[in-house]
Formats: structure tokens, C-alpha cells, sequence
């Protein structure tokens, strides 16, 4: 046993090596195939020969308003919500009030005691200027009752003006819209605390629907090749079988960052050009914030 051991030490390891590549060929050729996977949906075809694409953002007309308060406070009513459609003027919500409520009562007993403080005033000058004999009165009483009623009519406006500012508070509490169109979303409750100023995302955002536009961002490298007369068509991200005919609205001649990125992996110091397009009046089924992947064709001279 031992004098066999001797003589088939030399031939063990490269027989478990042959022994392992055959298992290997076996186990790969006898493997199943993996069939494989087909996207769910082709990507999107141009229908033009030669065409510039660019991501769009379907938005209203007249693009989103975004309301928010110039005055900080708690939310007492909220006077509207998603898909409501408002007049210009109409209430969107607004702001507890007890606070301007009690100044305002306070300014106009005010400017009530100083209505009646002036009036008073008037009328004692009044009784000097109605003396005949000049003689019979002070010069220096003439003229503190000429300034007493002068005094008193000043305190009068500046009443009427503190009542008036805490009117006007009271009113630009209650936060109106500034044009007419419909709620598209409200991001504030009753109760909640409402900031003056830019806030992300907006209190409510509003907009005109009664027509809706594409702003389309097109690759600086590419504005050139852009006319406005030229056609473009419109697809939905993920569906490649209905296209939307697109009519040329403006250009925003500015090049700035671009913000809608393609892919993750996208370049974000990329700079583009914003051309806004509106869809047909009579399209269905679409909504403000979708994305869609739009084509312009490219005129033959370029």
C-alpha cells in the first residue's frame, strides 16, 4: 500500500486538476440559458428625419403660481383645496386674527377720543374767533387755543392712521388669489404655522388650466439648431405610442443650469435653453409636473 502510495504520489494533483476542469465544462455546458429579458416599453422614436430632443415639464398657462404670506402667523381657515377652481380674489386661507381684532378695536377708541378731543378744541377756538373785540382776549390766549385745536386735528389723522394700517393687516391676513385658475396643490393645514416669505414647496401652488404648456429645456451646443417655426411632437415618459402635436409659444432667451436631468449620472453644469410650447385645447389625460420626452425637427439647412 505504502509502495503504491509512492509511485501515484507524483500524477495525484494534476489528475484533481483535470478531474475539476472537466466538472467546470460540464456544469457551464449543461447550464440553462437565460432568456433574455425585453424592455418593458422601446424607448421613444422621433418621427421627424433629423430632430433635436430636449426633456419638457408640462406646466399651466401662465406657468405655477406659488402663493405663500407676507405676514407670519398661525393658519385659522383654509378656504380651499386640490382642484378647486377660484376667482381672482378669492380666499385661499387665512391667518388667526384675535391679535389685530383686539389693536383694532383699541386703535378706534383712539382715534374716537381724538375725534371728540379735536372737536372740543374747534370750538373753543371758534368762540375767540367770534369775538368781536380783539381787546378783549390775550393774544397768547388766541393763539394756545388756536394750537390746541391745531394739536388736537393732528392726533386725529395719525389715530385714523394706525386704525387704517391695522385694517389694512387685517385684510392682507387673508390670503387672496391674485388671478384666477385652480388649486393644483395645498401644503398648509388649519393650525399650522405659516412663514412670511419663500418656503419650499409653496403654501399653494395655482395655475391657469385652461390651457397647458411644455417648457422644453434644449442643450445649449444644441440652440442653434433650433427654429420656431419648425414642428415638434411631444411623448409622454413611458408611453411610445401616442405623440402630442406641439405649437411653438416663445423662447426665454436666457441660458441657465439645467434642472430636469435625464439620468442620474447626468452632467448638472449642463446650461439650456428654455422653449415653451402648448399643447392642443382638446388633449386629455395630462397633468401639470409630468415629463415629457419632446423632438423638434431639425430644418435640412443646419
Amino acid at each position: 500500500m505504502l509502495k503504491l502510495w509512492r509511485i501515484t504520489r507524483g500524477w495525484k494533483l494534476p489528475f484533481v486538476a483535470v478531474f475539476a476542469l472537466c466538472f467546470a465544462l460540464f456544469s457551464v455546458l449543461t447550464r440553462a440559458e437565460v432568456p433574455k429579458k425585453s424592455p418593458d416599453a422601446p424607448p421613444p422614436q422621433s418621427g421627424f428625419a433629423r430632430s433635436v430632443s430636449g426633456i419638457g415639464v408640462i406646466e399651466p398657462k401662465g406657468e405655477l403660481v406659488a402663493i405663500g404670506t407676507e405676514i407670519s402667523g398661525l393658519v385659522s381657515e383654509v378656504h380651499v383645496k386640490a382642484g378647486d377652481t377660484v376667482k381672482e380674489g378669492a380666499a385661499l386661507f387665512s391667518l388667526d386674527m384675535r391679535d389685530i381684532n383686539a389693536r383694532i378695536d383699541t386703535y378706534f377708541s383712539v382715534l374716537e377720543s381724538a375725534r371728540i378731543v379735536a372737536a372740543d378744541a374747534e370750538d373753543k377756538f371758534k368762540i375767540f374767533q367770534d369775538i368781536r373785540n380783539p381787546q378783549s382776549i390775550s393774544k397768547d390766549e388766541y393763539n394756545r387755543a388756536k394750537f390746541a385745536s391745531e394739536i388736537a386735528k393732528s392726533q386725529v389723522k395719525q389715530a385714523e392712521s394706525q386704525y387704517t394700517l391695522a385694517c389694512v393687516t387685517q385684510e392682507r391676513m387673508t390670503v387672496r388669489a391674485p388671478t384666477a385658475g385652480t388649486i393644483l396643490d395645498v401644503n398648509i393645514r388649519p393650525g399650522e404655522f405659516a412663514s412670511a416669505g419663500i418656503v419650499s414647496p409653496p403654501l399653494i401652488r395655482m395655475g391657469d388650466l385652461s390651457s397647458l404648456y411644455v417648457r422644453v429645456e434644449i442643450d445649449e451646443e444644441n440652440a442653434g439648431r433650433i427654429s420656431k417655426d419648425a414642428p415638434a411632437e411631444g411623448l409622454l415618459r413611458g408611453v411610445t405610442d401616442k405623440t402630442y402635436p406641439l405649437t411653438f409659444v416663445r423662447t426665454e432667451p436666457y441660458v441657465e443650469p439645467k434642472q430636469n436631468l435625464a439620468v442620474s449620472g447626468q452632467r448638472v453644469d449642463t446650461r439650456v435653453l428654455q422653449i415653451i410650447y402648448t399643447l392642443p385645447t382638446d388633449v386629455q389625460g395630462l397633468y401639470t409636473g409630468q415629463q415629457m420626452d419632446v423632438y423638434i425637427e431639425e430644418p435640412s439647412d443646419k
